[in-house]
């Protein structure tokens, strides 16, 4: 037997003959809900929302920390030299000498020599490892990451990162130097004491850095006997680069009483000098009460002389990848890089200030 839902009491008496359910107090159907005086207890927590992640956006775009600039090669120009097979690097270096004699028809005197030396220099290899999991991978992706490439980007910008810190300060213990501490340097001068007594570039005038400048100009002139003079200060064959620290590159940007810059002054006197700044010049003071304080280095020197780059920044291997290893629920790959760490041909072609 049916139930009819038009007529409630004949469907009462079929469900109390044939379901044996009683409901005494129901009068009939009804399309109109009812409340009842008992208050109302839900079986489930009381919520009056949705789950938040149903209203986030996620921005598609990604961004990046930003790390250090890597301006060693931009400065002191790059090369490779060899490959990574290769432990040792050796140059020839050749220097004219002899003497001459009084003329005589029978004088056997005045003979012209050479010197030859073979300096050397040794390779440093480094090496990181990308490495993701599938299950990694798959949860990466679910926030639109692409996860390998970004651990493959990972480990390239660690070796570039080591590479650009090895062309400014080598690699200890080994034959492999950088631009700033290659033993063949000749020692930095002091700049000036300006009117504050003080010799920091932050306490100058514009007038007092300019002159600092010029005075490590001279130090050039004075070191080269000449090679280095105002004739080629103008030439653009003999281009001059001077290097700051970002700390202290914004005092050459201080104008005179005339509203004229350190810069203006070294753009009019020297045109064909290019000014450039790494945060590697900012060198750590050393001593009992150096209390973590910096020390600011200015490097000046020609650029190229003679078809000769004063710097070269030497690397055996940008990248080298060992290939894609497949484990049991993972992947790796290894990635290496060489450095010779930076070339110095000319010693004397550089002229450096510390302290200011």
């Amino acid at each position: 037997m049916t139930i009819q839902t038009k007529s409630w009491a004949r469907d009462r008496a079929i469900l109390a003959n044939e379901f044996g359910i009683h409901l005494p107090n129901v009068m009939d159907y009804s399309n109109n809900a009812r409340v009842g005086d008992s208050a109302f207890s839900a079986v489930t927590t009381a919520n009056n929302t949705i789950p938040s992640q149903f209203t986030t956006y996620i921005d598609p775009q990604i961004i990046d920390v930003l790390t250090a600039p890597l301006k060693a090669a931009q400065i002191y120009g790059e090369a490779k030299k060899g490959d990574w097979l290769h432990d040792t690097m050796m140059f020839t270096v050749v220097e004219p000498a002899g003497d001459v004699a009084a003329y005589g028809d029978f004088h056997q005197a005045g003979y012209s020599r050479m010197n030859t030396n073979f300096p050397q220099r040794q390779q440093f290899l480094v090496q990181a490892f990308a490495e993701w999991g599938d299950r990694e991978v798959g949860r990466a992706g679910l926030a639109n990451i692409d996860l390998p490439s970004r651990k493959r980007l990972a480990a390239a910008l660690l070796l570039n990162h080591w590479q650009n810190q090895s062309y400014f300060f080598g690699v200890s213990n080994l034959q492999n130097y950088g631009a700033l501490n290659d033993p063949n340097l000749l020692a930095p001068i002091a700049p000036k004491v300006k009117a504050s007594e003080k010799t920091a570039w932050e306490d100058a005038t514009a007038k007092e850095i300019y002159e600092d400048i010029q005075e490590l100009y001279r130090e050039l002139q004075s070191q080269t006997q000449g090679v280095v003079n105002l004739d080629n200060a103008v030439d653009m064959d003999s281009p001059l680069k001077l290097v700051v620290s970002n700390n202290v590159q914004a005092y050459l940007l201080k104008t005179n009483e005339y509203g004229i810059s350190v810069l203006d002054l070294l753009k009019k006197n020297f045109p064909n000098l290019v000014q450039m700044s790494a945060p590697q010049l900012s060198l750590d003071a050393v001593g009992e009460e150096s209390d973590n304080k910096k020390i600011e280095l200015v490097q000046l020197f020609v650029e190229n002389y003679q078809g000769i780059d004063t710097f070269t920044c030497a690397f055996s291997e940008k990248l080298r990848s060992h290939g894609v290893v497949r484990e049991s629920s993972s992947m790796k790959e290894k990635l290496t890089q060489g450095s010779w760490g930076t070339i110095l041909t000319r010693p004397v072609l550089v002229a450096q200030m510390i302290g200011v």
